[in-house]
């Protein structure tokens, strides 16, 4: 079990890796708290073990619970049990969990306690990290949204134990982004280690969330609120891979998106000038024994191009007649460029034709 204990703006994240890690909820086991879970897990008695009062709220797991209707129920629950600035809210489960349970938080009498327990290995190395929060409006991701740290977060293997490789592998392109941009050794780690990281070695998954989570916050750290264009790396593959999503009405799983996302950005980089040749078959090579789509003809689900441009003229990042993207220089660097929208669009279509 390992910990990083970090300062953001003005809260302090602790974030606990490793097996039995769950055993930290004792911490607050004189507090109220209310824990919002996914039907699909069975929770309650791993939970009650170490929070024995908890007041146990089950919500869907998908796109579909992200929209302000599933919040206002949440708010709704917590008016009628009398919750106070005081109580804890504990998202446990996937992405669309913590990211309901933080929006949860950071807006019940403007902030309660968080903690994020993440069940699923795309959670443990993306979703639960960083204290963005949001949900979804006029088919748009994350439209409407805050930024509020959580207090804790547990990553605790137990939950990767019975995961399918498949939802593994959903993860796996969220780390692969982290290594591109951010980290070779990264990059070096994961290409050694295959086997391991695919046959669910306990400490090859430690290892690997771990670093993925330091490599996470220290972005977050220095740019909790993307105001000085540094948290924007960790966006790489997401202009097309959200595009991607939306195209698929939510269709597709966000970590496939990416990866075909990634795919297309960094061919984006290598032709207008800004990568190192050799940049797209080193995102290729790494996707590929990881047995990740790279190209938008392994997705199953249809994408709807109107759709997906649509999402691509709303994105975030999008600055007029420009969008903001980072790309991979090298492996382990990256760049911030202002891309002409119509460029993007541009290879978006290439890339979303099948």
């Amino acid at each position: 079990m390992r910990e990083i204990l970090e300062d953001i703006c003005c809260s302090e994240v602790r974030v606990v890796v490793g097996e039995g890690s769950l055993s930290k909820l004792s911490k607050i086991k004189d507090n109220n708290a209310a824990v919002i879970y996914s039907r699909k897990i069975s929770i309650a008695d791993k939970i009650n073990k170490y929070l024995p009062n908890a007041y146990f709220i089950p919500i869907n797991d998908g796109e579909s619970t992200k929209e302000l209707s599933s919040v206002i129920s949440l708010v709704e629950k917590l008016f009628e049990k009398n919750f106070d600035r005081g109580d804890y809210i504990i998202g446990v489960g996937g992405g669309t969990v913590t990211d309901v349970a933080g929006f949860l938080a950071s807006i019940y009498l403007r902030g309660l306690n968080l903690i994020n327990v993440p069940t699923t290995f795309l959670g443990m190395v993306d979703a639960a990290i960083g204290g963005k929060n949001g949900v979804n409006f006029n088919n748009i991701k994350n439209l409407i949204g805050t930024f509020y740290q959580p207090s804790m977060i547990i990553s605790d293997l137990e939950f990767l134990e019975t995961l399918p490789i498949e939802e593994l592998k959903k993860g796996l392109a969220e780390v692969i982004k982290y290594g591109l941009t951010l980290d070779k050794e990264l990059y070096d780690y994961l290409s050694l280690n295959k086997e391991k990281i695919l046959n669910k070695d306990k400490q090859a998954l430690e290892d690997i969330i771990f670093r993925s989570t330091l490599d996470k916050l220290s972005i977050v750290k220095e740019d909790e609120r993307e105001t000085k264009g540094i948290r924007i790396v960790l966006n790489f593959g997401h202009t097309i891979g959200h595009a991607i999503e939306a195209g698929s009405s939510f269709n597709v799983p966000h970590g496939y998106a990416i990866s075909v996302g990634m795919v297309c950005e960094a061919k984006m980089a290598e032709e207008l000038g800004y990568a190192e040749e050799g940049v797209v078959e080193d995102v290729l090579w790494l996707l590929q024994i990881y047995g990740l789509p790279y190209d938008i003809s392994q997705i199953d689900a249809p994408v709807d191009l109107k759709l997906a441009l649509n999402a691509i003229n709303m994105d975030k990042k999008h600055r007029k007649d420009v969008i903001l993207i980072p790309f991979p220089t090298r492996i382990g660097s990256w760049k911030k460029v202002e891309v002409p929208l119509d460029t993007v669009k541009g290879f978006a279509e290439q890339c979303l034709k099948k």
